[in-house]
C-alpha cells in the first residue's frame, strides 16, 4: 500500500513539471511573437501528440493506482472493525481519532461515544499516572511500549487492560500519532489475585503446621525444597545440590532405605506416599517428619512429584507421652487387680488356716484321745484321714497365698513350691542365682505366681516327667521354665487361647516392661523364657 501512495506521488510530480515546460514553451512563443510554420509546427504537434499520450496512460495508470488503493482501504477497515483486539489511534494530545469495533465494545458503547474523547476519561483515576508515563514514552521514543492499566467502560464496569502501541508519523512533519492494542486481561488479573491469596493461605496455613513443600521432577531427578524444608533438613546455605540422592541422605541412616523404597513404590505404582522418617536438626538431634506428596500430571510440562514435610515432632512426644500415660494407667490398674486377688487370696487362705484347719486338727486331737481307750481301729483310719485333709488345707492355703513368701523370700517359696508340687512321677528342680537381697513384696508375689501358672500348665498338659525351672537376677530377673512334654502349637495358641494362664502371666510382665518367648516341639518339649526389669519397681 505504500508502494501504491509513493507511485502516485511520483505520477503527479512529472504531470506537474509537464505542464510547466508547456506553459513555459507557450510563454516564450508570446513574448517573441515567432511565427512558427512548417517543419517547426509538426515537431511542435508531435510533441503535443506524444505528450498527450503519455498524460493518458498516466492518467489509467493513477485511475488504477486509486481503484488499488480503495480496495486496499476497505480491506484494511475491515480487518481492523472486525480484529478481536480493541484497536486505537490517539492523537499526540490523547484524543481517539479512530477505534474499531472491538474498542468500542471494551467500553459497552458504539463508536460514536468514544471517538474524539481522550483515552484518559476511560481509566481509573488510580491509574492515570501509568498511562501519563507510558503515552509520554510513545511520543518521545517512537518506540514500542506496555503497560497494564485499570478501565472504566461506560456503564461503570472496572476491568483491567494490557495496553501496548508506538508512536509514529503518517506524514512527514506531521504531528505523532500513537496506535495502540488494548486486550482486556481482567480473567488472568482474577487468577493472578486468586492463585497469590492461595499462596499466601498456603504459606500461611504451613507455617502454622510447621511444613515445608517439596517437588521432584521425574524427568530430571532435580529436588526442590522451600526453606522451612531447609531449615528442618539443617541443610547449611548452597550446601544442597537439588538431586533426590542429596535429599535422601538429609534422612536419619537407619531410615534413608525405607524412605527411598516409599518413594520408588509410589513413583513407580503412581500413588501418593505417606512415610514418616527422622531426620538430624541443627543440634544434632532427630526429629520426626511426615512426607506426603502426590504425582501431578500437567499437559505442558509433564508429570511431577509435589509434596509437603511436616515436623511432627512435637506430635511423636505427645503421642509417647499419652502412651506410657496409658500404659502406666494400666499398670495401675493391673497393680490393683492383682492386690485385689492376693487380698482374696489371703483372707481365703487364713480361714482355711485359721478356722477349717484347726477345728481338723481338734477333731484329730479328740480322736487321739478316744483311741487310747479303744480296741477298735476304725479311730486310726480316721486319723489317717484327718492327716490327709490337714494337708490338702495346707497346700491349698500356700497356693492361695504362702505366708512363707512374706517371711522368708522369694528363693525358699519356689523351693518350697517345687517340694509340695512333685511327685514320684514328676519331678521338679529349681536352680535360682542371685537373690542375696530382698525384693518388694509385690514383685515376688507376681513371680511366684507366675512360676506358679506356668508348673500348673505343665503339670496338666504337658505329660513331663520332669520340670526345670532356674532364676537369675542380674541387671534383669531371667526366668527359665523347661519341660520334657509333648509339647503344643504356640502361634495357635497365641491365636486361640483356651485358657487365662498366658494372658495373666503377660499382664503381670506388663508391669515391669517384660517380655516372654515360647518355643515348643514334640521331640524335646516346651522352653518358656521370661526376662522383667525390676530396679526401677
Amino acid at each position: 500500500m505504500k508502494d501504491i501512495i509513493v507511485s502516485h506521488r511520483q505520477q503527479n510530480e512529472g504531470f506537474s513539471q509537464l505542464r510547466f515546460k508547456a506553459e513555459k514553451a507557450l510563454k516564450e512563443i508570446e513574448q517573441d511573437n515567432v511565427d512558427l510554420q512548417g517543419k517547426d509546427i509538426k515537431i511542435l504537434i508531435q510533441e503535443l501528440q506524444v505528450y498527450q499520450i503519455e498524460l493518458e496512460m498516466q492518467n489509467d495508470e493513477l485511475r488504477s493506482a486509486n481503484e488499488q488503493l480503495e480496495r486496499q482501504q476497505i480491506k484494511f477497515t475491515g480487518i481492523y472493525d472486525l480484529a478481536p483486539v480493541g484497536y486505537f489511534i490517539l492523537s499526540n494530545t490523547g484524543r481517539i481519532e479512530e477505534v474499531n469495533n472491538a474498542g468500542a465494545k471494551l467500553f459497552e458503547t458504539g463508536k460514536n461515544n468514544v471517538i474524539y474523547k481522550k483515552l484518559q476519561n476511560f481509566i481509573a483515576r488510580e491509574y492515570v499516572d501509568i498511562f501519563y508515563r507510558f503515552y509520554r514514552q510513545m511520543l518521545i521514543t517512537r518506540e514500542s511500549h506496555t503497560c497494564e492499566l485499570k478501565m472504566i467502560a461506560q456503564n461503570g464496569r472496572e476491568f483491567y487492560a494490557h495496553v501496548e502501541g508506538i508512536g509514529i508519523h503518517q506524514i512527514i512533519n506531521s504531528p505523532v500519532q500513537c496506535y495502540l492494542a488494548i486486550i482486556d486481561v481482567t480473567e488472568r488479573i482474577q487468577a493472578e489475585k486468586k492463585l497469590a491469596e492461595t499462596k499466601e493461605r498456603l504459606e500461611l496455613a504451613l507455617e502454622a503446621s510447621a511444613a515445608g513443600i517439596w517437588e521432584l521432577e521425574l524427568d530430571t531427578m532435580k529436588f526442590y525444597m522451600d526453606e522451612f524444608n531447609y531449615k528442618l533438613c539443617s541443610v547449611p546455605n548452597g550446601w544442597f545440590d537439588g538431586t533426590y540422592k542429596t535429599f535422601i541422605s538429609l534422612m536419619h541412616t537407619e531410615d534413608q532405605e525405607m524412605v527411598d523404597q516409599h518413594f520408588r513404590t509410589a513413583l513407580n505404582n503412581e500413588k501418593k506416599i505417606d512415610v514418616v522418617s527422622r531426620v538430624l536438626n541443627s543440634e544434632n538431634q532427630p526429629c520426626y517428619v511426615s512426607i506426603r506428596g502426590h504425582i501431578v500430571a500437567e499437559p505442558d510440562a509433564g508429570k511431577r512429584f509435589v509434596g509437603i514435610m511436616i515436623d511432627i515432632t512435637e506430635k511423636r512426644r505427645m503421642e509417647e507421652e499419652s502412651a506410657n500415660l496409658k500404659q502406666d494407667q494400666q499398670k495401675v490398674i493391673t497393680q490393683a487387680i492383682l492386690n485385689a486377688q492376693e487380698s482374696e487370696r489371703k483372707r481365703i487362705s487364713d480361714s482355711l488356716h485359721d478356722g477349717v484347719s484347726q477345728l481338723i486338727y481338734g477333731i484329730k486331737m479328740k480322736l487321739a484321745l478316744q483311741q487310747s481307750k479303744s480296741v477298735d481301729n476304725a479311730p486310726g483310719n480316721i486319723y489317717e484321714l484327718l492327716d490327709m485333709a490337714i494337708q490338702e488345707i495346707r497346700n491349698i492355703s500356700f497356693e492361695l497365698a504362702p505366708s512363707i513368701l512374706a517371711d522368708f523370700g522369694l528363693p525358699i517359696t519356689i523351693e518350697e513350691l517345687a517340694k509340695r508340687l512333685s511327685t514320684p512321677q514328676m519331678k521338679i528342680k529349681t536352680k535360682i542365682i542371685g537373690f542375696k537381697e530382698r525384693l518388694g513384696l509385690p514383685l515376688e508375689t507376681n513371680i511366684f505366681r507366675m512360676i506358679q501358672e506356668l508348673i500348673n500348665n505343665c503339670m496338666k498338659h504337658a505329660d513331663a516327667n520332669l520340670i526345670t525351672v532356674e532364676i537369675r537376677k542380674g541387671k534383669q530377673i531371667e526366668i527359665k521354665l523347661q519341660d520334657n512334654g509333648k509339647g503344643f502349637n504356640v502361634k495357635a495358641q497365641e491365636n486361640h487361647p483356651s485358657g487365662s494362664g498366658l494372658s495373666s502371666i503377660k499382664n503381670r510382665l506388663s508391669l515391669y516392661n517384660g517380655n516372654m518367648v515360647i518355643s515348643s516341639n514334640s521331640t524335646t518339649g516346651t522352653t518358656i523364657k521370661m526376662s522383667l526389669d525390676y530396679k526401677n519397681h
